[in-house]
């Protein structure tokens, strides 16, 4: 079977790439014209495109059975650059892989983010109207909605929660600030959340590949585990055995310093991880996203294993120069 991975260049493409090469389907590598390629195993074969002309892509795409869409951006200086990035792309997409006869399925990447936090700590299903709190949450519904109106092919929709593992440049930052012999949490309140390791996710979307159950669906993925931010923190102060200052942070001070670092992206245009849409995200009171249907129709059953999984990520900073 012949996959084809968008933004294969990056964290999770790269990733995705790996574990499909390693279950021996042929897999073609898509990037954009500029992209660099180092994360990307020699052996792939790799096709850039322009991902806004509909006949580059139709040419990626020949003889394709399978596409992940993951291309897009998590950050931009801008609403307008975030929908062109997330919905444009997944437009042109849809329009030529409509012309593609061979084509079964597309499987897209969309994000926890295109629903909602949790209410009262209460898991929220795929069911539920989403509500986004983010320019980008808001961006990957726009995309999912053109998915279920314009493609004509079978699709799945994964919605995976937070995302770490080897490659990860937004965990970085904690695994920096551990690393420096501190830890901040910001508010008096422990937040909750899911997590899934990277190749936890691969192994997910697996599960969907030319699946007849997964078709038309829409599907959360994670671990199945409930984390407190301060779990994460002390595995991550486990792993590289630091004994961190514990810092709580007044959540007056921190919206200052996300509506600063907005303030700088704008000033110098420039893409920022510490904005006040991050803020959104991490002022929610819980991110919790229900998996039981992935349980039912899919038999997904997660292999969480925090330490490990977090020891093995600071490993891979450290092999990478980034710690």
């Amino acid at each position: 079977m012949k996959i084809a991975i968008t933004g294969a260049n990056g964290f999770v493409g790269s990733n995705l790439v790996k574990h499909f090469l390693s279950a021996d389907y042929e897999v073609i590598a898509i990037i954009r014209a500029n992209a660099a390629t180092a994360f990307i195993p020699s052996n792939a074969h790799i096709v850039r495109v322009d991902y806004q002309d509909i006949p580059s892509l139709l040419s990626a795409f020949s003889g394709i059975d399978i596409i992940i869409h993951n291309a897009g951006k998590t950050k931009a200086i801008n609403a307008e650059q975030m929908f062109k990035a997330n919905v444009g792309i997944t437009e042109k997409i849809i329009a030529a892989s409509n012309k593609i006869s061979e084509l079964r399925q597309i499987i897209y990447l969309s994000s926890q983010a295109a629903s909602r936090p949790s209410v009262n700590n209460i898991p929220v299903k795929e069911d539920e109207p989403g509500a986004p709190v983010t320019c980008y949450g808001k961006s990957k519904l726009s995309a999912e909605e053109a998915i279920k109106q314009k493609c004509k092919k079978y699709y799945t929709i994964i919605r995976p929660c937070s995302i770490y593992g080897c490659g990860d440049k937004d965990f970085l930052q904690l695994f920096k600030l551990v690393n420096r012999g501190l830890s901040f949490q910001i508010g008096r309140k422990d937040k909750l959340l899911n997590m899934i390791y990277v190749s936890e996710l691969c192994r997910f979307i697996e599960l969907c590949v030319n699946n007849p159950s997964a078709y038309y669906q829409t599907f959360f993925a994670t671990d199945g585990q409930v984390y407190k931010q301060s779990d994460i923190l002390s595995a991550i102060a486990k792993a590289l055995n630091k004994h961190p200052l514990k810092i709580t942070v007044p959540e007056s001070f921190a919206k200052a310093v996300f509506y600063g670092g907005d303030l700088y992206g704008h000033l110098f245009h420039k893409e920022v991880v510490v904005n006040k849409e991050k803020m959104k995200e991490i002022l929610a009171d819980a991110w919790l996203a229900d998996i039981s249907k992935a349980r039912n129709i899919l038999g997904w059953q997660s292999i969480a294993n925090l330490e490990k999984n977090i020891k093995d990520t600071a490993k891979c900073y450290r092999a990478l120069g980034w710690l």
